[in-house]
């Protein structure tokens, strides 16, 4: 009984210390903007993220499917022509991805990376995994606009680096 009137005592006096990371969201056309501030570090990290999108290290990476292999999957931009994800090996290379690092993700994890580069400008895109599947939509329309307004949050661009 001593041991219960004690405990509900000190938890009556407990006061929890304040959160140590902070969270803000924002929605922009689709996009979901999470600016998180720690108050310990001071650091800044930051995600934005669309259905089966998700931005890192200045590349889009896009969720074709589990389990759907993409290596040999083909993307195209806009009314562009049919390109194959290979032609951004070396990109995604350069930003630490492929394939001395690793994929960004596992590739028959169903996911496809694209430098932000190769999008600029761009409101549609479709990403077929194999001559055998449907080709697969994504609006990228608003992509800058939420990246500008993820900058105007205050994400600096090493804020959506990939985790090392």
């Amino acid at each position: 009984m001593f041991v219960i009137a004690a405990m509900a005592l000190s938890s009556f006096f407990y006061q929890p210390h304040p959160p140590q990371l902070t969270e803000r969201l924002y929605r922009l056309a689709g996009w979901r903007i999470a600016v998180a501030h720690d108050k310990f570090t001071g650091q800044v990290s930051c995600s934005l993220s669309a259905k089966h999108v998700r931005f890192k290290s200045d590349a889009l990476i896009f969720h074709v499917g589990p389990g759907v292999e993409t290596t040999h999957a083909v993307f195209r931009i806009d009314g562009g022509p049919a390109r194959p994800v290979s032609q951004a090996f070396r990109d995604d290379e350069a930003r630490g991805f492929f394939p001395r690092r690793g994929w960004i993700d596992d590739p028959a994890g169903g996911d496809v990376a694209l430098p932000a580069a190769y999008l600029k400008g761009a409101t549609r895109l479709w990403i077929r995994a194999t001559p055998a599947t449907y080709p697969q939509f994504y609006n990228v329309s608003r992509f800058a606009d939420a990246l500008a307004e993820a900058k105007a949050e205050g994400c600096p661009v090493p804020a959506f680096a990939a985790p090392s």
